[in-house]
Formats: structure tokens, sequence, C-alpha cells
């Protein structure tokens, strides 16, 4: 389908981890319900992405 670079996926990862840690991190903050909740959904897309990304990128 189409070719990964490393670096790119390992970038995906970091992100998402980056954006999970940031919405657990702010989870206590009553004010901001509604960002948090979207930050974690970006970084469990971002996370899942980097993962899919390094595995094709080794099966290759």
């Amino acid at each position: 389908m189409f070719s990964v670079n490393i670096f790119t996926a390992i970038i995906v990862l970091i992100m998402g981890i980056y954006d999970m840690s940031y919405a657990f991190n702010r989870r206590k903050q009553l004010n901001n319900k509604g960002g948090i909740r979207a930050f974690m959904i970006l970084g469990i897309i971002f996370t899942i992405a980097g993962i899919v990304m390094i595995i094709r990128y080794l099966l290759k």
C-alpha cells in the first residue's frame, strides 16, 4: 500500500504517548473535560497508528 519511514513512525508514536500523558495529567481539572477527552482520543489514535507503522516497517 504505502511505504513507511521508521522516523515518521517513531514521531507519531511519541506524539500519541505525549497526548495521552497530557490528558492524564490534566484529568483533575474540572473546567476542561472536553479538551481532555479530545487529547485522550487523539493520543490513542496516534499511538495505535505509530505501532501499526512500526510493524509495517519491520515486516517490509
